[in-house]
C-alpha cells in the first residue's frame, strides 16, 4: 500500500465510527509523542462518504456499539508499547 492511499486523522470518535461501520485501522502513528494517528485504508471503497458523514452528522450508529469501539482503541492507545 502506498503512502498516498492511507487516510490519516487523530479524531478518535472519527475512528471509533470508522472502524463500526468495517473500516480497519492499518496503523498507529505515535511520531508525535503527545498524539496517536489513526491510518484506514485511503483506498476502500465508501471511506470518504464515511468521514464527510460523520462531518455533517448524517450517519447514524447504535450508541452502545460506538462507544465499545472508542472504548477498544483507548484500551489499544494506552496498552500498546509504541
Amino acid at each position: 500500500m502506498n503512502e498516498n492511499s492511507i487516510y490519516r486523522t487523530s479524531s478518535l470518535h472519527l475512528s471509533a465510527t470508522l472502524e463500526c461501520l468495517g473500516y480497519t485501522i492499518i496503523e498507529l502513528d505515535r511520531a508525535d509523542p503527545r498524539r496517536v494517528v489513526f491510518c484506514f485504508d485511503g483506498a476502500r471503497r465508501g471511506l470518504e462518504e464515511a468521514v464527510q458523514g460523520f462531518w455533517d452528522g448524517s450517519l447514524r450508529l447504535p450508541p452502545a456499539t460506538l462507544f465499545s469501539h472508542e472504548k477498544n482503541l483507548k484500551s489499544r492507545i494506552y496498552n500498546e508499547q509504541p
